[in-house]
């Protein structure tokens, strides 16, 4: 395959990849309640700390889809006099295939971070392989998924959370000054 082929495979499963972050994004938006289309934007940018700002012309055809397929509904409300605005919301439908991707997204990023680790502890930067899947999942259910978390439940979710970020953030500052010294050392036979 020709690199041109597999830059042009690569930008076409990013394009998919940004379709399915966005129909997530508007589900865990509008899991914190009703919504019309530029408030949704805000919203999500907000929600993703700026990493993601959707332009209208992806945000409302995405609408589409989810409201085509029941994971939202959307209703026509007066603005004013004569405006009229669409207004959406989550289903239950919705609701539970947010809470099932969710989940099965966090077991594929917490497979490729252990993937990730034993390789470095592999290659013998760093000593140490702790996975953390069970731990951030449990996060994002009681911070997202679970509606009835109590501010107590929240916050013991979150220092755990903290706790776990601090032992990865560890692991990962050993493996630095393990590549550094590799780096000098090849730095040295050159």
């Amino acid at each position: 395959m020709r690199k041109h082929e597999a830059e042009e495979i690569v930008s076409r499963w990013r394009e998919q990849m940004k379709k399915g972050y966005l129909k997530l994004a508007i589900l865990l938006a509008l899991t914190k309640g009703p919504l019309h289309g530029y408030e949704m934007i805000k919203r999500i940018k907000e929600l993703s700390l700026g990493l993601l700002t959707p332009k209208a012309g992806a945000l409302y055809p995405t609408l589409k889809i989810l409201e085509e397929n029941r994971l939202i509904k959307g209703k026509w409300k007066k603005q004013g006099r004569k405006r009229k605005i669409k207004v959406y919301e989550i289903t239950r439908k919705g609701k539970e295939v947010f809470q099932k991707t969710v989940e099965k997204h966090f077991i594929i990023i917490s497979a490729s971070r252990k993937l990730l680790l034993k390789e470095l502890k592999t290659l013998g930067f760093i000593e140490n392989v702790e996975a953390y899947p069970q731990l951030f999942l449990q996060t994002i259910k009681v911070l997202i998924l679970d509606e009835n978390a109590s501010s107590r439940q929240k916050i013991e979710a979150l220092e755990k959370l903290k706790q776990g970020l601090q032992k990865l953030t560890e692991t990962f500052n050993t493996a630095i000054v393990n590549l550094e010294k590799r780096i000098k050392e090849l730095e040295k036979e050159t």
